[in-house]
């Protein structure tokens, strides 16, 4: 399955969230999840979490520190039968606990 259906069928890979366990950003729906990752930059990944997602971008939870406009690496997997989707994207906004990414492409 591709990211890209995934995406567009997440509904019904998080059944039964209520609309106030949702983020609304925009025009797009960020599904909360909680997806284990690789994510980093320059070929230096490390551990983050996916906290929510959807097919223009996604929080990390991360410890590491990145700059706004950094180029970022990320992958992970979708359903264990699947191999990992890795997405490039940039770091749209930077928090305390995480950063924001914005998707640069999404694969297939």
């Amino acid at each position: 399955m591709g990211f890209k259906h995934w995406l567009n069928n997440a509904g019904k890979h998080l059944k039964g969230l209520s609309k106030s366990q949702r983020i609304y950003q925009r025009s797009h729906i960020r599904n909360q999840c909680l997806i284990a990752s690789e994510f980093g930059s320059s070929g230096n990944r490390d551990s983050a979490l996916i906290k929510n997602l959807n097919g223009s971008g996604a929080y990390i939870e991360t410890r590491r520190r990145f700059r706004v406009g950094e180029v970022v690496q990320l992958k992970f997997p979708l359903h264990y039968l699947d191999p990992p989707i890795e997405v490039t994207g940039v770091v749209a906004w930077t928090g305390a606990d995480g950063v924001g990414v914005k998707f640069q492409s999404t694969g297939s």
